[in-house]
């Protein structure tokens, strides 16, 4: 999740009240990537093929990782390497398999083809790559592509440019981003600073701390408060890509209070969970 910068008009709250306000955050949203997968929470792995490439594939691989792991894991290493006999066709139980050996929840499989001539400088190249997501669809994603690569090093030495393709076939998987507008609830109580305090954190991006907050909030006091205090919970976690537990919270903001804003957060959740079809 990125931030776009706002002011924080704290000073600008509407006078005591004891109807909820409205505090709205304009965030960058991860959004599918070019490829039209949704990578986001998501495990994955990349295989490659025991073919007299291999090693080109490899290296490959392992820049596709350090792309990826950049984008959707903060460069942390966690997108497993993996290798298989080189296979004449690639088909979804092929692909189920290798999800149920690596145990990702997405499955690369890199397979190219080196294609020397005469000129040492000039070395064509063919990939292919296979795409499996077992969290979607029940099928298997093929990515074609061809360059001619310059080695810099002579031919015995391909790695260079298997780091640039590899960087290049990452750049169709990364996310794209769309601003979009979140709502939050707050009262200008008597407990105002408080509330206040949740939404500094959610300014900052902070939103376990806010979370904190909002929890005093969950027992107690007034049905409306508590509704208000559960949506804002299932706003942070849907704001932290937990889909599955914004649910839980706005279900449980439902059984206190009917919130206006209950039904757009429910609708983003279903998306995200592919209940409904992509919001505009």
């Amino acid at each position: 999740m990125k931030k776009v910068l706002i002011p924080l008009l704290l000073a600008a709250m509407a006078a005591a009240s004891c109807s909820p306000q409205v505090y709205s955050l304009h965030l960058d949203v991860r959004q599918p990537s070019n490829s039209g997968l949704d990578l986001a929470r998501k495990s994955m792995a990349i295989v490659t093929m025991e073919t007299p490439d291999s090693t080109f594939d490899r290296n490959t691989a392992s820049a596709m990782a350090r792309v990826l792991e950049n984008d959707y894991f903060g460069g942390e290493e966690v997108i497993g390497m993996y290798r298989v006999p080189a296979a004449d066709s690639v088909s979804v139980e092929l692909m189920r398999s290798l999800v149920m050996d690596t145990e990702a929840d997405v499955v690369f499989l890199l397979n190219s083809t080196l294609t020397p001539g005469e000129d040492p400088t000039r070395v064509p190249v063919k990939t292919i790559l296979s795409v499996y997501d077992s969290m979607s669809e029940d099928k298997v994603h093929r990515f074609k592509g061809q360059a001619v690569l310059v080695p810099k090093n002579g031919i015995s030495d391909l790695s260079p440019e298997a780091e640039t393709v590899g960087g290049r076939i990452a750049t169709r998987f990364l996310s794209n981003w769309k601003t979009q507008t979140f709502s939050l609830y707050y009262f200008d109580d008597f407990n105002a600073s408080e509330w206040e305090k949740a939404l500094e954190y959610s300014y900052k991006n902070d939103f376990g701390k806010a979370v904190d907050v909002w929890m005093k909030f969950t027992k107690g006091g007034t049905a409306l408060k508590r509704a208000v205090a559960d949506y804002n919970i299932a706003m942070a976690m849907y704001l932290l890509e937990d889909y599955e537990l914004s649910a839980k919270w706005l279900d449980l903001a439902d059984q206190e209070e009917n919130l206006s804003l209950s039904s757009g957060l429910r609708k983003r959740i279903n998306q995200k969970l592919g209940k409904v079809a992509e919001i505009e």
